[in-house]
Parts: structure tokens; sequence; C-alpha cells
């Protein structure tokens, strides 16, 4: 990360410390083993990152005993973590999201219930994917039906971010006539209740990171853990996806293409070829001009794709709308690592098909960035209505406008 920004705090600095120092000392010596693990839910990690007190960065420490940082605070804590490793960042970015739900719509209750536990390492997950409708939120089967006290939940959800150690999940389902826009409303359920299972289909990448299937048959809450008002299920899901979930994904992205990048200066700086008339000489790789102008892309690109992911926090933690900077954020870190990613595969040349060589690890799991928080077509759709100046709520706006009036009060 560049200290080139006129931002960064202290703060921002110490938190960038620790993280490369966990990641150097921790994460880097375990890649090998969840690796080797091939798909499986790591739980060593998510406890050693709780302990840090990651789970609450931007949580407020008087009130909920957090870290009381900020959003761009939260953005360079998953970079540096994916940078060694994008399972790891995979479990703190997915747990942001739903604890973003709550900062959203939790009654003053609620929030004390479960902030401060947050705070001090409860992973958390948020279920909106379906199988069948996929990105189409409003087009979700899963419902749930009143009856006396207590709401009655079925749903089968899949692609949860989180799904095997979340002990609290925040579930989206149906509570309305299906396809309009308040029929949706969002539950605060524990993951110890009678009728949930989870599995876990096998992921190319990411591995130790709980990615799997959530069905949820006949689970019972009390009305009390309604999160917000019924009807509220839709601004859950595009609030959480828009301020956190595509600022979350884009830094993942960030902290994976700067591994690629580096990864890639190592190699051609470890590796010569013979020149002059004799073949008595030997230069770098990396000294051959049509080298440099590679690496010159894929350095431009990461550079840029820096700027985007840290600029578009920092609109947010100001207070300022920025619904279309965070949808870039993401849309441009996700081609950018792709693109920086081909160069670097063509420039390793056949290592680049060896399964013991760390770029090989880095292609599995960037391509497993895209999908999540809207594939890369649903980003260019709100880029082009924000061009057209089609009206659109502005969840970033809407946020800061809930979660401000909640501080206050």
């Amino acid at each position: 990360m560049s200290t080139a920004y006129t931002y960064l705090t202290d703060d921002h600095l110490r938190l960038r410390d620790q993280a490369q120092e966990f990641g150097h000392s921790v994460i880097a010596p375990y890649v090998p083993h969840m690796e080797a693990a091939g798909t499986h839910t790591d739980r060593e990690l998510p406890r050693l990152m709780g302990e840090l007190g990651w789970c609450g960065v931007i949580l407020d420490a008087e009130e909920y005993g957090g870290m009381g940082l900020d959003h761009l605070s939260k953005t360079i804590l998953i970079a540096e973590t994916a940078y060694f490793s994008g399972a790891a960042a995979g479990i703190l970015q997915a747990s942001y999201i739903p604890t973003t739900a709550i900062l959203y719509l939790g009654s003053e209750e609620q929030k004390r219930l479960w902030l401060p536990q947050i705070a001090q390492g409860l992973w958390t997950a948020i279920l909106v994917t379906e199988p069948d409708s996929g990105s189409h939120v409003l087009g979700m089967d899963g419902t749930a039906r009143r009856k006396g006290g207590e709401w009655i939940i079925n749903a089968r959800k899949c692609f949860i971010g989180n799904s095997h150690i979340a002990g609290l999940h925040v579930v989206v389902v149906r509570t309305g006539r299906p396809g309009e826009p308040r029929s949706l409303s969002a539950f605060l359920v524990e993951a110890d209740r009678d009728g949930i299972e989870v599995s876990q289909p096998d992921l190319v990448g990411m591995h130790g990171f709980a990615c799997g299937n959530v069905n949820l048959r006949d689970v019972r809450v009390p009305a009390t853990n309604l999160l917000g008002d019924v009807g509220d299920g839709l601004a859950a899901a595009y609030t959480a996806s828009v301020v956190c979930g595509r600022p979350n994904l884009a830094a993942t992205a960030l902290g994976l293409h700067h591994r690629v990048v580096d990864e890639t200066i190592d190699f051609l700086n470890g590796r010569h070829r013979k020149t002059g008339k004799r073949h008595r000489e030997t230069r770098k790789l990396s000294d051959l001009p049509v080298v440099r102008h590679r690496l010159a892309d894929m350095e431009s690109r990461l550079m840029t794709a820096e700027r985007l992911a840290y600029d578009a926090v920092h609109l947010l933690d100001r207070g300022q709308p920025c619904d279309g900077e965070l949808v870039q954020s993401k849309l441009f870190n996700n081609v950018a690592a792709g693109e920086s990613l081909r160069d670097a595969t063509s420039l390793h040349g056949g290592y680049a098909a060896r399964t013991d060589h760390p770029i090989t690890r880095l292609m599995r799991d960037i391509q497993l960035v895209g999908a999540p928080a809207g594939p890369d077509d649903i980003q260019r759709h709100r880029l082009t209505e924000k061009a057209l100046k089609v009206d659109r709520t502005q969840w970033s706006e809407d946020f800061i406008r809930r979660t401000r009036l909640a501080a206050a009060a």
C-alpha cells in the first residue's frame, strides 16, 4: 500500500503493519496446509483473527467493544490479508457484510446483544443468494410466515460465505407477494437453531474458506429476531452489498493483484538468459524491453486499482453518497486483477501450469472474486444507470443517514 494518500492516519498505518506482521508470521506458513487440504472449512485462522479483534474493525469501541475504526481501515485490513491468502480475506470480508446489515437496520436491543459478541470474534454470514434466482434478489423462493409470536423460515441458500463457521446468520426471505420491492424481510437466525443444515461443494480455490449451502427447514425464530421492519429485506440485502460487499471484494481483488505483481517481479528477477555472440553474458528477464512493457501495464493497473478502492471508501467515511464509486471500485479491481493475472501467466511460461507454483493459487483465488456482490455485468448495468441519471436509491446515502441518526440518538 502506498503512503501517498493524504487521508491515511496513524491508525491506518498501524493496522496495515499489524496485518502485514500477522500475514508473514501466521498466514504465510499456514497457507500450504490450507492448500493441501483442498475444499474445507478452516477454523484456526478465524479463531486467531477473531482474537485480534478484526471482526469489529468498524464497530464503536466504547459502545460495542470494537476497534472503532472506519471503512478505509476495513479495506486496508482485507487487502493486506488477501495478499497472503484469498481464503483469509474471504473469511474477513464475508463477516463484515451481515455486520453492516445489523448496523443499518438493527434495533438498539439487537445491536447491544450481537455487536459486542461480533467484536469479540463471533463470525456471521448473510444468506441471500438462492440456486434458482442468483443475483435476481426479488425472485427468491425462500419464505418466512408469521405464526403467533414466531416466524417460520423455509429456504435454500447457496454460495454463503462463512456458512460453516458463522454463529449468527442474517437471512433474507420473502414475506410478501413475489417480485414486489417490499416483499422481502430480514431475520437474525442463530446458527444452532433446529432445522438448519450446511454443506460445502468443492471449490477450485479459496481453500479454507467456507462458501457453502445453508438449507433452512421450518426454522422458528421469535418475532424479536426480525431485522428492521417487515418489507426491509431488500434494503438489508442491497445496502449490505453496495456499502460493504462491493468494497470488500474490491479490497480482496486488490490484495491478490498486489501479490500477483510481486510474485511476477520476483520470478523475472530470478530468471536469467544468456546473451552476446558467445552467450557469455547473462541478463535478467526483467531487463528485456518487452517484459518491462508488460510489467509497466501491471503496475499501472495496480496503482489505479488501489486508488479507486481507497478513494471510494474514503468518501463513505466522509459521509458522502458514493454508490457509483463503490460499484466502480469493485468492477475495476476485479477486471484489473484478471488482466494482470493473464500477463503474469504469460510471463511465467510453463511455470504457470505447475500446481506447486504460487501463481496457480492466485489464479484459482482471483476467479472466485468476480461473482459475489454481483458479477461484472451487474456493475456495468449500475454504472450505465448512473450515466443515464436513472433515479435509484442511493444505498450509501441511506446507510449514512440511518447510522448517523442512530449514533446521535
